[in-house]
């Protein structure tokens, strides 16, 4: 009966604890079908979290042009405003209040920035039929003149 016991608790011999041969490969194979899977979620997510950044940035910076164009600000001063929030790459174009302007007047700044994905992610979403131009951000602002 003792022996009996001990059987049971004991780990085995060693052929009963190795897996069969058909097993043997069968991490490698999940691991080669989850991993590219895996790096494209972690690709989307770097990507997307930049450009999201960047689209809030130059909204912000766009606001800020147009509060200096609706100041009776200058084309160059409202320029100079918004590429030095996001930088020289920016495409900025706007509408100035005139010194006498009526109160239902609005300033507005428009802005374009090419964005550069770290990762293939955009690459591959344009392969693969995504419309539209996916590396270019867009901000508007839009502030009353103030007369």
């Amino acid at each position: 009966m003792r022996h009996a016991n001990r059987s049971l608790l004991s780990p085995g011999s060693r052929a009963a604890r190795r897996p069969t041969r058909g097993e043997d490969g069968a991490a490698a194979v999940e691991a080669a079908i989850v991993l590219p899977l895996i790096l494209l979620l972690l690709f989307g997510i770097i990507d997307f979290g930049r450009a999201l950044q960047q689209q809030a940035l130059l909204t912000s910076a766009v606001r800020e042009g147009a509060r200096t164009a609706a100041l009776n600000g200058t084309t160059a001063t409202v320029q100079a405003k918004v590429q030095n929030v996001v930088g020289p790459t920016a495409t900025v174009t706007s509408v100035l209040c005139a010194n006498a302007s009526s109160l239902t007047a609005d300033a507005t700044v428009t802005a374009q920035q090419p964005f550069t994905a770290l990762t293939p992610i955009f690459s591959l979403m344009q392969m693969y039929g995504a419309s539209g131009n996916l590396t270019t951000l867009r901000a508007t602002g839009i502030m009353s003149c103030t007369g």
